[in-house]
């Protein structure tokens, strides 16, 4: 005989309103603390992470101003003149005259100049520039920019020359951005002095000014001792040179009309990504401020992979604000970090400069074998701004509170890389004291007979140098202070034992 299945009989299936009751009570305190916290947080911050420096109202002087030598997608032939006059569009022009390599001085002709308005937050200005190609290795070229009826004094620039072409010296800076324009006066005084004769160009990696206003334009300018008419800039932007709005940045619109660089970049960045390229290395400079979206990153990703794998030079040279591997304590940048370090390990990248950290740091990779192969990646810092660093393993070199320039030269088979430190209370004006007693870091990069770039690290026997003391006096800077001395005591003994 079947029997009818009976199903269990379900007992206690109604809720346990005390429970949903607890549950409520436990999580409305929870995230009223939550919101409590964020608006806290958003109060302290907002400033930082949404605010601009004001910018006064100014007007634009009818003389030739902020005068800018860049140079075009190839640095053997090619010059861009940038300037600023007036807050009326005039009809403008360079005049220049070329004196050979041979010393013959050829006749002058006169090239006219694009301009535009621009308008920033608080005032105008024009801006001009000109483009110059088929310019000859070697040749010296004399120069006066005209608008409307106002002239500039005669300035020159030198192209290289042919020996040039075998070697490419020039000097690398991480962050200048000096508020008060005080420090970085006295630092490109000292680069005019010891270097101006024997570098082809300067680059930049970001944050040249302090914020995207007039004045700090001004100061900019006026810190670069006449550097900027005779010494091509190669500069990347860097997220001081943007305004905020809201969680979009926006560069400033002085940027691109200052600095006129190549239009190779990616389409939404041009001027503002690009590469130029010299006889043995191609420096491949990128915005990366503004790669937060994804469309910016693949747009970027397709892009440098594309400038890296192009190259048929030797060396690949990539300048960026926003560094790959932080040295800032607590500072991780995701996008740099997880998708554009493994494009440069895996494209070709040799030498990587960095700046934004406020600090010192260099890493290189390690090969199958244990040894150091290229990329090697650099933060370094001009400001008198410094932030402490943190102690991670990923850097084989740190140091803090240091301003720092860096020298370096290319050959077709070597890059010599040196840093050295700023001390302008320590400098002779007559004899300009022995760079090796300010030499911080040094190494060199060298493509061994099986392809491979290895780096040889010549500055074992330098100190680091921690020199961060900005903590606050109470407690909790004390405490902070205490942690910073161990991880420095600690990190001594471990190179100790290296």
């Amino acid at each position: 005989m079947r029997t009818k299945y009976k199903p269990p009989r379900l007992r206690n299936l109604k809720p346990d309103k005390r429970k949903g009751r607890k549950k409520r009570y436990i999580l409305i305190p929870l995230l009223l603390v939550i919101l409590l916290s964020l608006g806290i947080l958003l109060k302290v911050r907002w400033g930082a992470w949404f605010g601009n420096a004001p910018e006064a109202p100014y007007s634009t002087p009818e003389e030739i101003t902020r005068i800018t030598l860049t140079p075009g997608s190839d640095f053997t032939s090619e010059r861009t003149l940038s300037w600023r006059s007036g807050e009326r569009l005039e009809a403008s022009a360079v005049y220049i005259q070329e004196i050979t390599a041979g010393g013959d001085t050829l006749p002058g002709h006169r090239i006219p100049a694009l301009g535009r308005l621009v308008k920033s937050r608080s005032g105008k200005g024009c801006f001009y520039h000109v483009s110059l190609d088929s310019l000859h290795l070697g040749a010296r070229y004399l120069y006066r920019l005209q608008s409307g009826e106002r002239r500039s004094p005669i300035y020159s620039f030198t192209m290289p020359t042919e020996r040039d072409c075998d070697t490419t010296r020039f000097v690398y800076l991480g962050d200048v951005q000096d508020p008060a324009g005080q420090m970085s006066s006295t630092f490109f005084r000292e680069i005019k002095a010891r270097l101006a004769d024997s570098i082809q160009f300067l680059a930049l990696a970001g944050d040249q000014i302090e914020g995207p206003t007039d004045q700090y334009w001004q100061s900019w300018y006026q810190a670069l001792q006449g550097l900027n008419t005779r010494i091509p800039v190669i500069a990347a932007p860097g997220n001081h040179e943007y305004l905020k709005r809201g969680f979009a940045r926006e560069l400033d619109v002085r940027w691109i009309p200052q600095t006129n660089y190549p239009l190779n970049g990616p389409k939404d960045f041009l001027q503002r990504s690009y590469y130029i390229d010299f006889p043995l290395m191609r420096l491949i400079v990128l915005d990366t401020t503004d790669i937060m979206w994804l469309g910016a990153i693949n747009s970027h990703k397709s892009w440098l992979r594309h400038a890296l794998s192009s190259s048929r030079q030797p060396w690949q040279v990539v300048l960026f604000h926003h560094a790959v591997d932080c040295v800032r304590e607590g500072r991780k940048n995701l996008i740099m970090h997880h998708v554009f370090k493994d494009e440069l390990l895996d494209h070709g990248a040799d030498l990587v400069l960095q700046g934004h950290d406020h600090g010192y740091a260099r890493s290189t990779t390690r090969g199958q074998r244990g040894d150091t192969i290229a990329p090697a990646f650099v933060i370094s810092s001009a400001s008198p701004k410094v932030y402490r660093n943190g102690f991670s393993a990923v850097h084989d070199r740190l140091g803090s509170g240091l301003q720092l320039y860096q020298d370096i030269t290319v050959t077709k088979s070597q890059i010599h890389y040196t840093s050295y430190r700023f001390q302008p209370d320590s400098v002779s004006r007559d004899s300009l004291l022995d760079r090796s007693k300010l030499l911080y870091d040094e190494f060199t990069l060298s493509r061994g007979r099986d392809g491979v770039v290895h780096v040889d690290d010549k500055a074992r026997s330098l100190p680091e140098l921690f020199l961060y003391e900005n903590f606050s006096t109470d407690s909790k800077g004390q405490k902070r202070a205490a942690q910073y001395a161990k991880e420095v005591k600690e990190r001594r003994e471990r190179r100790k034992k290296q």
